[in-house]
């Protein structure tokens, strides 16, 4: 959709060279990082975009620019805009109705992308419905669209900019880049607000909602409390809660106090403080306390508070009875209480006794449950299991027992046969590798010789016998003008016989000139053999001028690299196709360097064909894979009544480039190499592995399972797992713990 200008504009003093480059370049940072904390201030819409929008024209020195915005209705409307007037979408006729048929077409695009339109361009149709006029641009600015979007990549907006067309045909990529980046920022704003509007309204639901869930997760009492104290003090907004349960009558036991991890018993703090609680439920009420003591409290509960405050002194103190609707005995003290305390009280303290109630209301229910279930023997579930308990002899042989059978069962399930459904699994080697075509070449030169030109650039598709590389040897010049000098004199031999032939001679010199000649034509034949055999065997230029008269590299010694003819077989299966250069520009390096017939120069593909991978399969799990092709339940066999039965084992597939999703392969017996050879692993330590090649895409593989083409990569990192056949659970997962014992401990002995 994006296109490019075809004539490069005269560079203005504001775009085009390295000092122009150098100045966006600063200036974009800049920009970055001042939408960056717009992008997450609290400013209004208006505020933002029109901040936004200067901060953003200002850093490429664009002359207008605009931001649009979807309306509730699904409409795109005019949030704010800058000099949009000036550009001359009014100027010609339906130059207007274009540009908004433009805007339809990028808020429309899924997935949404940035355009750039050159001056009086057109954009291409979309996938959409056509519109009622073209989409295009018909001023004189290059102008960049940048889709707004949301978490969801939901077209929310388009940021818009008109830019001059003066500058440096190279910049306007960069542009297009910036803008389609600061379309982010504008993004992220919006992500921002609407998390900061329903942070606002949620908060205090969602702290309740996680409160009530967090207290409610267990039932163990200390847990609870705990959960209490330090979520309550939270939602409160209080220096400190203390809770404490009431197991016995009247006994009240300190559970937790919010950021303690352990509770102190012993401390006189901690003693004064249960003291109060047991006051206070006795008495039944709650206690407030804010700086004076109410004279009308009982005389216990004012004794206890006094004690209290000697160890703590609160300017706010609550002490609430927790009691929860099913304690239907008003005679009895509640099942818990709350201690809340605050040594900086705000003003209003309404809304901290409130929040105090909210916590009381959940805490009291998860209080009381956990206090009654610790009460509870429950024992009509545990008696069996005492029972069992003292006939093995106690505790700790019940234990002993309990983990003895456990193990046993745990045992069975491992070794058991994997026959048995439920406790066979697949046995997987695990093996790295990287995608390749099948169809693969090297070129070397065919003789030593120095580089005069390479013919082939980077991802470039040749035919075979496309002449890659052209080289010159001194000494394939020599051997050529040899022969040529030969052929040349023993040439002008046989024309003096000839002629000599034609006149009056005796019958003796006749026989011996007529055995000279044929003795130069022979060797005649033998030069021009000899040119003829180099021409051929070194690939000789012909001698052409190229388009501009200029001759090519061409005469005695020159000769040249070729692609190669496809192999014949794989030709037939997949009809003609052509080489692609793998390499990267290596004309550099190359040019004017003595090559050796060892030394490679480049290396094609047939990327049209087909791909494999080339495995490393590490030395440690190459005899798993072997074992498999070896049983005849492990591994699968391919039926084909041209190429014969061939074993194989499917590969699961895990490219670098997809790791959300596996595909599968094929590794028959034929295609693993009989050699380890050294390789060097992460740790850079020479480990010997075996090469081996997994077929992809073939007959056979459910076409879900195929890999698809848009992911061959000559040289991607693969991660394969070669399924060895079904083994028992046990051997699968602890097969490699097995190995190791057998070569370090049975081996020894």
């Amino acid at each position: 959709m994006s296109t490019t200008p075809t004539t490069a504009p005269t560079p203005q003093s504001s775009g085009g060279g390295d000092a122009a480059r150098t100045k966006y370049a600063r200036q974009i940072e800049d920009a970055f990082e001042s939408a960056g904390k717009l992008a997450g201030s609290a400013l209004a819409p208006t505020d933002f975009y029109q901040q936004f929008l200067n901060r953003t024209l200002s850093a490429i020195d664009a002359p207008a620019g605009a931001v649009w915005l979807r309306t509730p209705q699904g409409f795109l409307q005019l949030a704010c805009q800058e000099n949009i007037d000036k550009v001359g979408l009014d100027a010609r006729r339906g130059a207007r109705q274009c540009h908004n048929e433009v805007l339809r077409q990028v808020f429309q695009a899924a997935p949404p992308r940035p355009v750039l339109l050159e001056p009086n361009g057109r954009m291409a149709p979309g996938p959409g419905e056509p519109g009622p006029v073209p989409p295009a641009n018909l001023t004189d600015h290059f102008t960049l669209f940048a889709p707004i979007v949301t978490p969801d990549k939901q077209a929310l907006g388009i940021l818009e900019i008109f830019q001059d067309a003066t500058h440096d045909p190279r910049l306007y990529p960069t542009f297009l880049n910036y803008t389609f980046q600061m379309a982010g920022y504008a993004s992220q704003y919006h992500s921002f607000s609407n998390a900061r509007i329903a942070a606002g309204v949620e908060k205090t639901y969602a702290q309740v909602e996680s409160f009530a869930r967090q207290i409610h997760s267990s039932l163990n009492p200390t847990e609870v409390a705990y959960h209490v104290a330090n979520e309550g003090r939270k939602l409160i907004e209080c220096d400190r809660l203390c809770v404490g349960i009431r197991h016995d009558r009247y006994r009240v036991t300190v559970e937790s106090v919010s950021g303690a991890d352990v509770v102190e018993k012993a401390s006189t703090h901690v003693r004064s403080l249960r003291r109060l609680m047991e006051a206070v439920l006795q008495w039944g009420e709650p206690l407030t306390f804010k700086g004076e003591k109410d004279p009308g409290l009982p005389a216990a509960v004012a004794h206890a508070l006094d004690d209290y405050l000697h160890e703590s002194q609160p300017k706010l103190l609550i002490v609430q009875p927790t009691r929860d609707e099913r304690e239907k005995d008003m005679t009895k003290p509640a099942r818990a209480i709350l201690v809340m305390e605050c040594f900086n009280p705000p003003e209003q303290t309404e809304p901290l006794l409130q929040r105090l109630d909210v916590v009381t209301k959940h805490a009291a229910p998860a209080l009381y449950n956990a206090a009654e279930l610790k009460r509870v023997p429950l024992k009509f579930l545990w008696w069996p299991i005492a029972r069992v308990q003292e006939g093995l002899g106690g505790k700790r042989r019940f234990i002993a027992a309990s983990i003895a059978l456990l193990v046993a069962v745990l045992v069975g399930v491992m070794a058991a046969p994997p026959s048995i459904p439920p406790f066979g699994a697949q046995l997987r080697m695990e093996a790295k590798g990287q995608m390749l075509p099948v169809e693969i070449a090297k070129i070397f030169p065919p003789r030593e010789g120095v580089v005069k030109e390479v013919r082939a650039k980077p991802g470039q598709q040749v035919d075979p016998n496309f002449e890659l590389v052209a080289l010159y040897s001194e000494s394939l010049a020599d051997e050529y003008n040899r022969a040529r000098s030969e052929w040349n004199e023993q040439s002008s031999f046989v024309s003096e016989y000839t002629k000599q032939l034609q006149t009056n001679l005796s019958k003796e010199d006749r026989n011996r000139v007529s055995a000279d000649k044929t003795v130069a034509e022979g060797r005649s034949k033998k030069a021009q053999g000899d040119m003829e055999a180099l021409d051929q065997q070194y690939n000789k230029v012909n001698n052409k001028p190229n388009s501009k008269g200029q001759a090519n590299n061409s005469g005695p010694g020159h000769f040249r690299a070729i692609a190669p003819d496809f192999d014949t077989r794989l030709a037939r299966e997949l009809g003609r196709s052509r080489w692609t250069v793998l390499n990267d520009d290596r004309r550099e390096s190359l040019l004017g360097r003595t090559m050796r017939p060892n030394e490679e120069m480049l290396r094609i593909g047939n990327l049209e064909g087909a791909w494999h991978i080339e495995l490393k399969i590490p030395q440690r799990n190459v005899g798993q894979v072997l074992r498999a092709f070896a049983d005849p339940k492990k591994h699968l066999i391919n039926k084909d009544p041209v190429k014969g039965d061939r074993k194989f084992l499917d590969v699961d597939v895990l490219l670098s480039s997809q790791t959300d999703t596996s595909y599968t392969g094929r590794l028959y017996r034929d295609d693993i190499a009989a050699e380890a050879v050294p390789n060097k692993n992460e740790h850079d330590e020479n480990e010997p592995v075996v090469t081996a090649y997994v077929k992809l895409n073939v007959k056979g593989i459910d076409e879900s399972r195929w890999v698809p083409r848009n992911h061959f990569i000559t040289g991607l990192e693969v991660r394969t797992r070669i399924r060895c056949g079904e083994h028992a659970l046990g051997y699968t997962l602890f097969h490699g713990v097995w190995e190791w014992f057998y070569e370090k401990v049975v081996f020894f002995f």
